[in-house]
């Protein structure tokens, strides 16, 4: 089996707790690449990105970083999930609005993914208060999205996110027909959260399509959506990595690997945590 990129995410390091200071991931990340800690990073878009992408990218690419997967901003998945609440309700005109808002940024997004010379982008299709709850509406739109990312030379891949009605694991067997063109991401506190690690794992029809894995741990109740915050590092929560590993190695498992626990802290960052974590994350998941 050969060696798995470890990738660090931006949003470990840049949050509100520090007023959005992107320069940290400037001042942090290329050691951590020079000492071969990192293999590359996942640029997590944020909202207050859209008026300064390309100052971003210059700076952070100009750093020598290479991205070579993009997070499209969450609030995507949520907008198509309210877009998808009025249309039930048979408010055509505000699901019209919401999609558009969605679609228009989705854009935006795949634009930043172009900047940051990313090839692969993780997007979470539900989300937010109405999450999967007309999950049918959300992935009505997804032939569209793939025709807004496909000029752009980026693939898709859908996270196992959160869910209040049905589960991800589920929801993921539905998106099947469009698995020749999207792949799927697969999130360990997600998957601990609603206890499917061993089922997503153990089902060969979606783990073959799993292409990205994001780290990060918790603890708490099945479905505890209160236990989502704080996100806590590799060993500091509930979820078995040393499991998730033996899942890997039985599927033969060689793609890549993004830390996702942040070390935020009021007006900067805990970079050696953040490389305590990353070589942790090395050691369990490097090979």
């Amino acid at each position: 089996m050969k060696n798995r990129g470890i990738f660090c995410s931006t949003g470990t390091t840049v949050g509100r707790r520090n007023g959005y200071n992107y320069h940290l991931v400037t001042e942090l990340f290329p050691p951590l690449a020079e000492q071969g800690i990192i293999d590359g990073a996942e640029w997590m878009m944020l909202p207050v990105y859209y008026t300064q992408m390309r100052a971003i990218a210059d700076e952070w690419l100009g750093a020598g970083l290479t991205f070579p997967v993009i997070h499209c901003e969450k609030e995507v998945g949520s907008l198509l999930s309210g877009a998808g609440n009025a249309a039930s309700a048979g408010d055509f005109h505000r699901a019209g609005e919401l999609c558009r808002r969605a679609l228009d940024d989705f854009k935006k997004n795949c634009e930043m993914g172009a900047m940051a010379k990313s090839h692969r982008m993780v997007l979470h299709l539900w989300g937010g208060t109405d999450s999967d709850s007309h999950l049918t509406y959300n992935i009505s739109v997804l032939e569209q999205m793939l025709d807004i990312i496909r000029p752009y030379g980026i693939r898709l891949l859908i996270e196992n996110v959160p869910c209040t009605t049905n589960d991800p694991l589920e929801n993921w067997k539905l998106l099947s027909p469009y698995f020749g063109e999207c792949g799927l991401i697969f999130d360990t506190r997600f998957g601990f959260f609603h206890r499917q690690i061993d089922d997503i794992w153990n089902t060969e029809s979606i783990r073959t399509h799993i292409e990205h894995i994001h780290i990060g741990d918790i603890r708490g109740e099945e479905r505890d959506f209160s236990s989502l915050r704080p996100i806590y590092h590799p060993g500091e929560g509930m979820v078995d990595f040393p499991a998730v590993v033996r899942h890997l190695h039985t599927a033969g498992y060689n793609g890549t690997v993004t830390l996702e626990s942040p070390v935020v802290t009021d007006g900067g960052a805990d970079g050696e945590k953040l490389k305590d974590s990353l070589l942790r994350v090395r050691d369990l998941f490097g090979n």
